[in-house]
C-alpha cells in the first residue's frame, strides 16, 4: 500500500487513531515540536453514520460486524426451513434449555439473554438436549488455562493478527456466509506464530462472526491456502493436538461450517492431511473440497466476485497491517470482558 501524503499538520496535545468519520492521524516532530499530522488513508477504521466501527479497505471494500436480528422475509423464511425457527419453536426451546443451564449448577450463562440462547439453539436448530450438550462441552474447552479457547483477547493473538495467518475477508459468499482464510503455507511463519495461537486467533474471530445473526443462520465457509507447505508446518499438529482441535471445532463449537476449500494443495499436503483425516466425522468429510491450484474449481462453491483477486476473484484486497484489525476487534472489547464472566465455576464466587 502506497505511503499516504499528509493533508495538513497543526499543533495539539490530543491524540486519536482515527475520529468518527475516519480520518487519520499520526504525530510528526518536527523543529524540536509535536504536530498532528492527517492523512487520506485508502484503508482504515472508521465509521459509519450509526457509529458501527468498520475496515475501509478503499474501493467500496469494507469489513464491518453485523449484529442486528435479520429480518427481510427471505432470511426469515429460511430461518423457518432450515432451522425449525418458529415463535413456538424458539419459545419452547430457550425455556427448556433455560432449565437444563440451571440444573447445571457450576455453569454460569446469561440465561435471560435471548440472544445468548439462539445463539447456540441455532446450530442445532433448536433442539435443546444437543444444544445443552454441546454447551457444556463449549464451556468445558473454555475453562482449560493456557489453550485453544480461554482469555481470548487480540493482545494474546497479536502476532497472528500482524502476520494475517487468519483473516476475515471483507465480503460474504453468495449464500450470506462469512469467509475465513487461513495461510497455513509459505507465508505462515510458524516460528513467530506457532500453532497454538493460530487455531486461538481462529477462535477469537469465529465467536466475532459467531454473534452476528445472519452468520448464525448462513453459516461460515474456509478457505485455506498450503502453497508450499513445510515439514516444519506440519510438526506444528501432533495428532494430540489434532483431534482436540478438530473435535472442538466439529462437535462442540456453536458455528455452521459449511465447507472448508483447500486451495494450493501439493504432495506435501497429503502427509499433513493423514494425521487429520482420522478424526474427522462424516458431516466435516463430506464438506472438504480439494481444489490444488485450479481457482475455477473453487468459484464453482464460492463465487468470484466474494472473492479478492489472489484467490481469482474480482475485488482487490489491499496488503494491510493486521493491527488494524486488532483495533476493530478492540472496539467489541466489552464483548471479550463479559464472555468472560460465564462458564463452569468450581466453587461459588468469593463477593
Amino acid at each position: 500500500m502506497p505511503e499516504p501524503t499528509p493533508k495538513r499538520s497543526f499543533g495539539t496535545s490530543a491524540l486519536s487513531r482515527t475520529d468518527a468519520i475516519g480520518q487519520c492521524y499520526c504525530l510528526s516532530l518536527l523543529g524540536g515540536g509535536v504536530f498532528l499530522e492527517e492523512f487520506q488513508c485508502t484503508m482504515a477504521l472508521r465509521y459509519d453514520e450509526h457509529k458501527v466501527p468498520f475496515v475501509d479497505f478503499g474501493n467500496g471494500v469494507k469489513l464491518q460486524f453485523d449484529y442486528e436480528e435479520f429480518s427481510d422475509k427471505p432470511s426469515k423464511e429460511k430461518a423457518t426451513n432450515e432451522l425449525r425457527e418458529t415463535p413456538d419453536v424458539m419459545e419452547a426451546s430457550i425455556r427448556k434449555l433455560r432449565e437444563l443451564i440451571q440444573q447445571e449448577k457450576q455453569l454460569e450463562l446469561p440465561v435471560d439473554d435471548e440472544s445468548f440462547m439462539k445463539r447456540f439453539l441455532r446450530p442445532k436448530k433448536y433442539y435443546p438436549e444437543s444444544t445443552f450438550e454441546m454447551l457444556k462441552a463449549f464451556y468445558h474447552m473454555k475453562a482449560k488455562p493456557n489453550f485453544i479457547s480461554d482469555r481470548l483477547t487480540t493482545k494474546s493473538i497479536q502476532n497472528a493478527l500482524d502476520d494475517r495467518a487468519v483473516q476475515i475477508l471483507p465480503k460474504r459468499d453468495q449464500h450470506g456466509r462469512r469467509i475465513l482464510y487461513m495461510e497455513m503455507g509459505a507465508k505462515w511463519n510458524c516460528t513467530k506464530v506457532p500453532s497454538m495461537e493460530v487455531i486461538r486467533c481462529t477462535n477469537l474471530l469465529m465467536e466475532m462472526v459467531g454473534r452476528e445473526p445472519g452468520t448464525q443462520l448462513h453459516g461460515i465457509v474456509f478457505v485455506i491456502n498450503f502453497d508450499r507447505l513445510s515439514l516444519s508446518h506440519i510438526s506444528q499438529f501432533p495428532p494430540k493436538f489434532v483431534k482436540t482441535v478438530v473435535d472442538h471445532g466439529q462437535k462442540h463449537s456453536p458455528y455452521r461450517i459449511k465447507g472448508i476449500h483447500i486451495v494450493n494443495n501439493a504432495r506435501m499436503f497429503n502427509i499433513f492431511f493423514k494425521i487429520f483425516k482420522p478424526f474427522l466425522g462424516k458431516k466435516w468429510s463430506q464438506r472438504i473440497f480439494l481444489h490444488g491450484v485450479d481457482f475455477a474449481s473453487l468459484h464453482d462453491h464460492i463465487a468470484p466476485d466474494c472473492l479478492p483477486s489472489t484467490l481469482g476473484g474480482t475485488y482487490e484486497l489491499p496488503a494491510y497491517e493486521g493491527a488494524v484489525i486488532g483495533q476493530l476487534l478492540d472496539c467489541y472489547k466489552e464483548k471479550f470482558e463479559e464472555e468472560e464472566k460465564y462458564g463452569y465455576v468450581s466453587e461459588v464466587k468469593e463477593s
